[in-house]
């Protein structure tokens, strides 16, 4: 929930990306496994178990997603609307007032992440993010 809240929060009211369900999990991919989708050495550390099977997960779990967004919009961190007939998500000023709270390095490693999602991956296509996301993690594992 706290990565899924980290990288609404860069897009805040922002009309020009629509963050969808399927945006939300192919852009989480990155949140969850920067090592191996980042090709930013100031974001990269060295490999972990999990970043080496990142390619299990590539087909992310719907269902999870749902339960996460659904709790989020239930203690009104996010909103749901619909827009052009697709649900989208964004931040709502309580999911803002979260976020400025934190200050772990947890939070601020995913901080840096979510900066680096908004400028160089969001504009894409769900297509392009997702053949991003099986050739980089398939490429991991024969590593």
């Amino acid at each position: 929930m706290t990565r899924i809240l980290i990288l609404l929060s860069k897009f805040g009211s922002q009309k020009t990306i629509k963050i969808s369900l399927d945006k939300i999990m192919l852009l989480d991919f990155y949140m969850k496994y920067p090592n191996v989708m980042i090709e930013d050495e100031n974001l990269k550390q060295n490999l972990s178990f999990y970043d080496y099977y990142s390619y299990y997960h590539w087909k992310p779990n719907r269902e999870e997603y749902h339960v996460f967004l659904r709790l989020l919009t239930a203690k009104k961190l996010v909103s749901r609307n619909i827009i052009k007939s697709e649900f989208i998500y964004q931040i709502t000023s309580d999911g803002t007032d979260v976020i400025e709270s934190l200050n772990s390095s947890y939070y601020k490693k995913l901080d840096n992440v979510a900066n680096y999602i908004k400028k160089n991956i969001a504009r894409l296509s769900d297509t392009k993010i997702e053949e991003d996301i099986i050739l980089k993690s398939f490429s991991c594992a024969d590593n």
